[in-house]
């Protein structure tokens, strides 16, 4: 019974603490941990974010990159930090809505120890091509599988990729091997070089080197033609619903303040309204975005979660 006790008085203590402790906020830098090494499209996002935050917050947003794992190392990271706004992190698509169905165990969960604030980016991916490769289109490339099974080998790099590359062997009835690579740099490597016909990549990473004509885009994931490239068609519109791209968003250690966390989405609005931003990133194939609320990103996530599962589990895909 004591314990209880001081167990709820605790509680009181905190919830008539948090506003004047959100009113305060933020006193001292914030420190945005991005899952990725320096200088790939993640820890780009993050740190023209991260600066956008600063100026509009008054205290500076440090960058602090915890690579490994397929985010797992940053995730957990945030998942164990104190839940007071000052440490928040940038998750993909793959570290809250695919690592806990690909992972038999995970050292974090996604879905008790985090809160969301908002999606940020959407960063569609890219079916490639070597230049040589005998289809141009997506039933081109089903066609001649289909009269030649075996004929196309995929790089993935990814376990998004995997997840993307077995659901469109599913709708398409084919079984076009992925050939696994430890690296996007790798699989491009081999892609120009043409010891694989067929890719998958982001499109910020595909779209310059098809337009130097060094490779070919097949098609992007996605529900919406790219703005930056209308003329490429979309996986979708030979198999309606098919939406596999990456996401980027921002959320933060289960239990943070909700008006912490209403002042982060706020701060992230004015981020991803910034003209400098979206030209920014729609030059390199991102589409900023930003959810209506932290509770809309939140369905957001448990809607994904749901397709994600399936499909992982129909590929049957997993990481020990």
């Amino acid at each position: 019974m004591k314990t209880h006790l001081l167990a709820l008085a605790a509680a009181l203590v905190l919830a008539f603490a948090a506003p004047s402790f959100a009113q305060n906020y933020p006193n001292r830098p914030i420190t945005l941990i991005v899952p990725f090494a320096p200088g790939g499209p993640a820890d780009v996002l993050g740190r023209l974010v991260g600066q956008k935050m600063s100026e509009d917050l008054g205290q500076q947003v440090v960058i602090d990159n915890r690579s490994g794992a397929n985010t797992i190392v940053g995730a957990q990271f945030v998942a164990r930090a104190q839940p007071d706004g000052y440490t928040i992190l940038l998750a993909i698509d793959g570290t809250l809505v695919m690592n806990p169905f690909l992972y038999a165990k995970l050292a974090y969960d996604p879905f008790k120890d985090f809160d969301p604030v908002s999606l940020i980016a959407l960063v569609p991916s890219a079916l490639t091509a070597n230049i040589k490769t005998p289809a141009n289109t997506l039933k081109e490339v089903i066609d001649i599988e289909k009269a030649k099974p075996g004929t196309f080998q995929i790089g993935v790099s990814t376990p998004t990729s995997q997840v993307a590359i077995g659901l469109l062997n599913s709708l398409a009835g084919t079984n076009m091997t992925m050939v696994p690579y430890r690296g996007g740099t790798t699989q491009i490597t081999s892609l120009l070089a043409g010891d694989i016909p067929l890719g998958h990549e982001s499109v910020n990473v595909a779209l310059p080197l098809a337009r130097e004509n060094k490779i070919k885009i097949i098609a992007l994931t996605g529900q919406k033609r790219l703005a930056l490239a209308p003329e490429i068609p979309l996986i979708a519109e030979t198999f309606p619903g098919f939406d596999l791209g990456i996401w980027q968003s921002v959320v933060v250690p289960k239990g943070t303040p909700k008006p912490i966390v209403d002042r982060l989405f706020a701060s992230l609005q004015k981020a991803m309204a910034s003209q400098e931003v979206r030209d920014k990133l729609t030059t390199a194939g991102i589409e900023p975005t930003i959810s209506k609320s932290p509770e809309d990103f939140g369905a957001f996530i448990k809607a994904q979660a749901e397709v994600r599962e399936k499909v992982i589990k129909a590929v049957g895909m997993k990481i020990e």
